[in-house]
């Protein structure tokens, strides 16, 4: 009886103080619902791609598409906002370095940037026929950059990388939960992001990825609403609102 009473304690805490964050900052429930998923989601650090994400064989048949769409883009690297000038929290990553991690968005936190997807059409037709993605950019890892260890807070999402333009010579790689995994060009992985990670790029060449969230489905049914529905209150948070407004590149593409 005790025992019952404890837990029915911790679950009217637990509670009162989700209501509590919503009205202070609602993206916060995350990290609470994050919580909870541990307790019933255990998978490895680098999980099966046939298993957990089979549309992105569509991305995989089309990478070259993608690929040099990519290139494209890449003609104005330099005004390609850097990850942290997009999201402030992230300025440990990149603050400081003469390297950088720049970020050309195409989906962020589930609210499309009209304005980069049209300067590159074919990769967005793709990404708009699959299902359950949440962020989508071309992630462009410049050369000699360390990205340090640090963990992804929301458990409701798989990563997905798929390797455009990669390095030829010297090492570069992520290791996640302990697992090491170098990009090559046309491959692809798909990982949970909550185990610590980092990455290295040892080479004098960018690196770039199609970087892409999608939501979990090897989840208990009754999480999966409560997923979308959690994930969705990000658009309440005033620091994701500047995300999404600072994501659009404010360079034209087509300029010579």
């Amino acid at each position: 009886m005790i025992i019952l009473q404890i837990l029915g304690g911790i679950i009217v805490v637990f509670l009162l103080l989700n209501i509590i964050l919503y009205f202070i900052e609602p993206s916060l429930i995350a990290i609470s619902f994050s919580l909870i998923l541990r307790l019933f989601n255990k998978n490895p650090p680098i999980v099966d791609l046939e298993e957990h994400f089979r549309s992105h064989q569509l991305l995989k048949d089309n990478w070259e598409i993608i690929r040099d769409e990519l290139i494209e883009v890449l003609r104005v690297e330099k005004d390609i906002p850097k990850f942290h000038e997009v999201d402030k929290i992230q300025r440990f990553i990149n603050d400081g370095d003469k390297s950088s991690w720049r970020v050309f968005m195409f989906m962020a936190y589930g609210n499309w940037q009209e304005e980069n997807c049209g300067r590159a059409p074919k990769t967005t037709e793709l990404l708009k026929q699959i299902p359950g993605i949440t962020t989508a950019m071309f992630s462009i890892l410049g050369p000699q950059k360390h990205i340090p260890p640090h963990n992804g807070f929301y458990k409701g999402v798989y990563r997905y990388h798929l390797g455009l333009v990669i390095p030829k010579e010297g090492e570069c790689y992520i290791i996640n939960g302990g697992e090491r995994y170098d990009w090559k060009e046309g491959e692809d992985i798909l990982f949970d992001d909550t185990y610590k990670h980092a990455v290295w790029n040892k080479t004098e060449e960018t690196r770039v990825v199609l970087f892409c969230d999608i939501f979990r489905t090897d989840m208990p049914k009754i999480f999966q609403p409560i997923n979308r529905w959690v994930y969705g209150l990000r658009e309440k948070s005033k620091r994701l609102k500047n995300v999404i407004k600072n994501a659009e590149v404010q360079v034209d593409l087509n300029v010579d």
